[in-house]
């Protein structure tokens, strides 16, 4: 006849064999899920940089910066009409940005950003863009102009920020 004691021995060798294939299971897990993660991102980072390569990707993400502040994204994504008249450097031209969106910024949960139409024509395109926010419907059309793969948005010297959208 067994005791207690020897019933309670037996029952944790049997859990204790249960814990030690589960641990063993865990790094391939734990890889598995790391894994389908940096396929995610991967993944997503190539449609998005995909979309910049078309003038209805570059001007929504243009206009998105240059509702809300983006001084990166906006210069990264345009370039003056006319590069003889901008006589503003990158600092100079983001602190005017960040400027002039603040109240952007403040309201960026009510403020939206939308391509009404794409105009394409070889190397160039007008996209219209209406940006929807509190005040109303501010609509404009934008010039781009295509450098290898990107299209860049045209902006006209001293603007920024969305008194030029």
């Amino acid at each position: 006849m067994t005791t207690q004691e020897q019933r309670w021995k037996i029952a944790e060798r049997s859990l204790d064999v249960q814990a030690a294939k589960r641990i063993r299971r865990t790094p391939g897990v734990t890889i598995g899920i790391l894994a389908g993660l940096v396929l995610a991102v991967g993944v997503t980072a190539a449609v998005d940089l995909r979309r910049l390569q078309t003038p209805r990707g570059a001007a929504l993400a243009w206009s998105e910066a240059a509702t809300f502040g983006d001084c990166r994204t906006f210069l990264s994504l345009s370039r003056p009409n006319d590069p003889l008249a901008e006589r503003r450097t990158d600092d100079e031209i983001c602190r005017a940005l960040r400027s002039a969106t603040e109240q952007a910024r403040a309201d960026s949960t009510r403020i939206s950003v939308e391509v009404t139409s794409v105009d394409q024509r070889g190397g160039t395109a007008t996209v219209s863009v209406a940006v929807r926010g509190p005040a109303g419907v501010r609509a404009t059309d934008l010039e781009l102009v295509r450098r290898g793969d990107d299209w860049l948005v045209l902006r006209q010297p001293g603007c920024e920020g969305p008194g030029c959208l």
